[in-house]
Formats: C-alpha cells, sequence, structure tokens
C-alpha cells in the first residue's frame, strides 16, 4: 500500500549552529494511527510543524517529508509555504492544544468553517451554509446554528476545541495531526474529545499522529508508537509490542512509570486504570 506520509531524516535546526530535531525516519499507509510521545521539549510539536510546513525562520526543517495528494508527491521540505496552502487543510491538517491559537477572536465560528469549505469543496450559498452546519453537527456541537453565530469566546473550552477539529476537518484531509488535543481542556472533557477523534478518524479512513505525553492514551489510540528524546528518535514500534517489551532504557522508563501511576489512580477515575489493556487486547485478537 503506498505510503501517504514519508519521512527521511527530517529535522529542525535553530539558524545554521544547532539542531533541535535530528532525522525523524517514518513511513505511514493510508489509516495508520502513528502515536509520537515524549516529555517536553523533546521535538513533538516541531516535528508536526515541520510536516505541516509551518516552520518560521530561524526554526529551518532539514532532510525529507513527502506527503502524497491527488496531484502527486509533495515534498514538504522543499516546497514554499504559499504553494503548501493547496496541501495543508485539503491533505493533512492539525488540532493544536490550545483552540485559541487556531480560531480567530473576531471572526463568527460560521465564517471560519466556510472558508475551507469554499476554498478546498467549492461549496457556495445555501450547500456553504448547509455545509458549516453539518460540520458542527459532526462533532456533536448542540445547536449549530446558534454556535455558527457565535464568536469563540461565547462558547466553552470544549466547544471550542470541537469546533478547532471540525475547522481541521472540514476539507476531508488525508492526514490528522492531533498535537496534545486535550491537555488543554477539564478532566470531565478530555474523553469526550478523545472519543471524538477516533471515532472521526475511523469513519473517514484518515491517518492519525497523535502527539501526547500521556502514554496510556496514546495505547488506546495509536497503532503503532513514535518515542523521542531530547530532538531524537529514540524507538519506534507496534504499540503492544513497545508496551510489552521496550527496547531503549528510556521507553522502559516511560512504560514503568505510566503503570505506577496507573496502579496509584484510585478506582474511581476508571477513564486512567487501565489504561493499556484495550491495546494489547486488539493485538491478541488480530
Amino acid at each position: 500500500m503506498t505510503p501517504v506520509l514519508t519521512t527521511t531524516g527530517l529535522g529542525v535546526r535553530l539558524g545554521d549552529d544547532r539542531t533541535l530535531v535530528h532525522g525523524v525516519d517514518v513511513s505511514l499507509r493510508p489509516g495508520e494511527r502513528l502515536g509520537i510521545i515524549g516529555e517536553s521539549g523533546s521535538g513533538k510539536s516541531l516535528t508536526a510543524l515541520a510536516l505541516l510546513g509551518l516552520l518560521a525562520y530561524p526554526l529551518v526543517p532539514v532532510g525529507s517529508a513527502i506527503i502524497a495528494t491527488d496531484d502527486g508527491p509533495v515534498e514538504v521540505v522543499a516546497t514554499p509555504s504559499r504553494r503548501l496552502d493547496r496541501v495543508r487543510g485539503r491533505t493533512i491538517s492539525a488540532v493544536f492544544q490550545e483552540p485559541l491559537a487556531s480560531l480567530d477572536p473576531l471572526m463568527r465560528v460560521g465564517k471560519q468553517l466556510a472558508w475551507p469549505l469554499a476554498k478546498h469543496r467549492g461549496l457556495t450559498g445555501e450547500k456553504l451554509r448547509r455545509g458549516v452546519l453539518d460540520a458542527l453537527a459532526d462533532v456533536q456541537l448542540p445547536e449549530p446554528e446558534r454556535i455558527a453565530r457565535s464568536f469563540i469566546h461565547e462558547i466553552s473550552g470544549g466547544q471550542r476545541q470541537r469546533v478547532a477539529i471540525a475547522l481541521a476537518l472540514a476539507a476531508g484531509p488525508r492526514i490528522l495531526i492531533a498535537d496534545e488535543p486535550t491537555t488543554a481542556l477539564d478532566v470531565t472533557v478530555q474523553a469526550g474529545i478523545l472519543e471524538l477523534l477516533q471515532r472521526e478518524v475511523a469513519e473517514r479512513g484518515m491517518t492519525l499522529l497523535f502527539i501526547s505525553h500521556d502514554l496510556p492514551v496514546v495505547s488506546q489510540i495509536a497503532d503503532r508508537v513514535l518515542v523521542m528524546r531530547d530532538g531524537r528518535q529514540i524507538e519506534l514500534g507496534e504499540t503492544a509490542r513497545l508496551l510489552r517489551a521496550p527496547q531503549h532504557e528510556y521507553t522502559a522508563q516511560l512504560v514503568a512509570a505510566s503503570r505506577a501511576l496507573d496502579d496509584f489512580l484510585p478506582a474511581a477515575d476508571p477513564s486512567r486504570r487501565g489504561g493499556f489493556e484495550p491495546t494489547d487486547a486488539r493485538e491478541e485478537s488480530r
């Protein structure tokens, strides 16, 4: 199966004398879910920005990142940002940790959603209006018409993140990057957002890159896991294998720490206990 995303030695430099991310090598098939995990400063988010072509000088991408599009393969590192505008949204899109960073506070929600629907799907008039409402309904927002008329300060944090997801999915991308999409939310809202992301990715057959520092969450979402530390790719493997038999000492420390936290949490918090079980069970059923 032809990969939808391939990176070879993908890295990020700060100017000419400092390397922040050293050579990430991955190849993703259609519909595959890759978790990228590591502590703060490990290079996870910089890698995501490099894949999206969103690094700004003095941050400079190096190596190669090839995305399969309807018009043929696109080398992100060598393509000017203005030309990548045709790729971002339509082929690859992203949901970030803080929805306020990706939503315009001066524009009504409906108008923000209308832009990618018009640009990438060519919707106009009543079809465009219907497309906006359908996009909001797809992410299970109540009263889509009210939300469409609202500014983002008039809706809750969880609703903003659902709007950000709707915006990322509006043009029907093949690849979705979710960079810590629940970190800024209350615990009570996190589970609903994660469930929404998994359902949308499965129903649309998208490839998912899920970035997190939370190994139990990643273990429930990802087919494979890429572990990063200090800007380096430490380990890459199938999730169940990596959890059972990590090859790198740092990965083993992450697994041990997550299991210790899992055992420490009270039984009243079922969303976190037994966090590794779903992936292991899925692997054993194959």
